[in-house]
């Protein structure tokens, strides 16, 4: 990615999350519209969440009353983390502090970035549950103020 970190500056809105099988499928993990905003930071940090674009409200105000069954659906369509960040060519390094999910935490996520214009597109490759590789592919389009 030319320009660097500079170029990543700013706020950005997720237009969509798709996940790419080996075998060409693909599912949108947190359906067609998901919500997600992305901040990277001039000072190193960023913060990146997502949630499912109809995820139901809990049945209290206080999640600590609503069931387990609930906090878990919540808990599943919603995915965060924080920490600091830096480019290397065209790939950007988060380094994950805080997270959703304590298993990132204190982990390297690598992300392929590729910049057109207000649109940044971030990708990553993972094992796939049963065998192969799948690559996730966020798109993200540059807030407006």
């Amino acid at each position: 990615m030319d320009g660097g970190a500079e170029l990543l500056i700013g706020a950005w809105r997720l237009e969509r999350w798709e996940i790419v099988a080996g075998d060409g499928t693909r599912r949108h993990p947190f359906g067609a519209r998901p919500a997600g905003l992305l901040i990277y930071t001039a000072d190193g940090c960023m913060s990146a969440c997502i949630m499912a674009g109809d995820r139901p409200a809990l049945s209290a105000p206080n999640p600590r009353r609503a069931s387990a069954a609930e906090r878990a659906a919540a808990f599943d369509g919603y995915f965060s983390y924080a920490g600091r960040y830096r480019v290397s060519g065209s790939r950007v390094l988060h380094e994950i502090e805080i997270a959703l999910n304590p298993a990132m935490v204190g982990t390297p996520q690598w992300r392929d970035a590729q910049l057109a214009g207000s649109e940044l597109t971030l990708s990553a490759s993972e094992p796939a549950p049963n065998g192969g590789e799948r690559l996730h592919r966020l798109v993200w389009r540059r807030a407006q103020s």
